[in-house]
């Protein structure tokens, strides 16, 4: 059984490559597959992720307070998502409560690392979908012999990001600058990949247009039928947001973004499941930006 553990940003690295570590532990046949880990010199990175996207049968998303919103781990577990299905993904919380999870990774089963209970309840999950599943007594076993290592290691290193705490802020400009760098760099590596699977006929296809906004689509978007879903969510935005506050609302290359007041923001976020449900509907991306915060819900 193949496994997908997706990851961005130090602390969520070292949460998969744990897992990756554990897991065979529980069970002989699970093979998981960590970028970090499993590319080899020289191998082209993005197809071989994109092959291990098509092959694998589980995924699972390292998640930290400060990845959540990341660009490419949203790109990955929206593509394991449409792969898998949504009871076959989820998102593993490595320092935070599961109440705390938001965005597009919100609306999947997540599991809180902390909690020998609910890790115990992703390996039944796992063993369950497994081609050749192992009996449920004999695999408590196992996860109660090797449960105390792997916690452990998680423990350090949610105290190596605790004690990170007392480093000073940087400035909002270098922030600034290294996000944009950054969803360049994003903006790149799905071009390429789109590349990757177009050439080896694959009809997905994967775009990824701002910081906030993720496209993953399964066919050929036809532009004309696009531009009447992103004309009907637009004229229902309108009157979600109030044309009063709304200072401008344009069209990007698969969605909507909103200008509005920064007033707006705290009556917008008691609507995320309808702005959220919209994005849905009309399968676009929805940005809104209220000044000093970006609300995003990506279609999925």
């Amino acid at each position: 059984m193949q496994i997908f553990i997706s990851w961005s940003g130090d602390a969520s690295k070292e949460c998969a490559e744990a897992l990756r570590d554990w897991l065979p532990l529980m069970k002989q046949t699970i093979t998981p597959f960590v970028s970090s880990q499993d590319i080899s010199k020289g191998e082209r990175g993005l197809a071989k992720i994109a092959s291990q996207l098509q092959e694998c049968s589980f995924g699972i998303v390292c998640v930290t307070r400060e990845n959540q919103a990341a660009p490419w781990i949203n790109f990955e577990a929206g593509a394991l998502s449409r792969e898998l299905g949504e009871s076959a993904l989820i998102p593993f919380l490595l320092d935070m409560p599961i109440k705390d999870l938001s965005g597009p990774l919100s609306q999947f089963q997540a599991t809180d690392s902390t909690s020998k209970d609910d890790v115990w309840a992703m390996v039944k999950a796992i063993n369950e979908k497994s081609e050749i599943s192992v009996e449920q007594e004999r695999l408590r076993k196992t996860f109660d012999a090797f449960w105390s290592e792997f916690s452990i290691g998680l423990e350090r290193v949610r105290s190596a990001r605790a004690s990170m705490k007392s480093i000073p802020e940087r400035d909002t400009p270098d922030i600034l600058n290294e996000l944009v760098g950054l969803v360049r760099e994003q903006s790149s590596r799905i071009g390429n990949l789109e590349g990757i699977l177009g050439s080896r006929n694959v009809t997905s296809h994967f775009t990824i247009n701002e910081p906030h906004e993720l496209r993953i689509s399964t066919e050929a978007e036809n532009s004309e039928q696009l531009h009447r879903r992103i004309s009907a969510a637009s004229r229902k935005l309108r009157e979600i947001v109030g044309t009063d506050d709304m200072r401008r609302i344009r069209k990007t290359r698969y969605g909507v973004r909103i200008e509005c007041e920064p007033s707006n923001l705290k009556r917008l976020r008691s609507r995320d499941d309808e702005l959220q449900a919209l994005a849905r509907k009309f399968g676009i991306g929805i940005d809104i930006d209220c000044g000093t915060e970006i609300l995003a819900y990506p279609p999925f």
